[in-house]
Parts: C-alpha cells; sequence; structure tokens
C-alpha cells in the first residue's frame, strides 16, 4: 500500500494526487458495520469495480454538494 493512503482516516481533508478540489474523507467502502451499507458497497464493487478500502469523499462544487469514491492509492492528504 502508498505510504501516502496508511495515514488518511474519515475526516480527513484529501485531494487527488492530480489535484481537484478539496474533499472530506466520509469512509471507507467495506468498513461499514451497518448491514444495508454492506450490500450497497458490495453492489458498488459489482456495479463499478470499487474495491474494499475506496474511500468515500464528499466536496462542495458552489453550492452543491459532491461525493464520489476514490481509490486509496488516488488520494493524498491535506496538510492543514
Amino acid at each position: 500500500m502508498n505510504t501516502d493512503t496508511i495515514t488518511i482516516k474519515v475526516g480527513d481533508v484529501v485531494t487527488l494526487k492530480s489535484g481537484g478540489p478539496k474533499m472530506t474523507v466520509q469512509r471507507f467502502l467495506g468498513d461499514s458495520p451497518d448491514v444495508s451499507t454492506k450490500v450497497q458497497d458490495e453492489a458498488l464493487k459489482i456495479i463499478r469495480g470499487n474495491k474494499s478500502g475506496d474511500i468515500v469523499c464528499q466536496w462542495f462544487d458552489g453550492n452543491d454538494s459532491k461525493n464520489d469514491i476514490f481509490p486509496a492509492e488516488s488520494l493524498i492528504k491535506v496538510e492543514s
């Protein structure tokens, strides 16, 4: 695993290594104890090709809230 991803945790601010908006880490795919979330995560793995450990992030585009799932290897933590 890339050392940049080891220290990322829920609530951290991250960005894509290639650039882009600052995003807040909401959760890690496959880490929820909630059964319905686990089922949803499994569907995302099948439909979108995501994997356990991928990171669900949220950010704002103006007033619009956006979210998506990114491979941990593609993100870096933003230093405050």
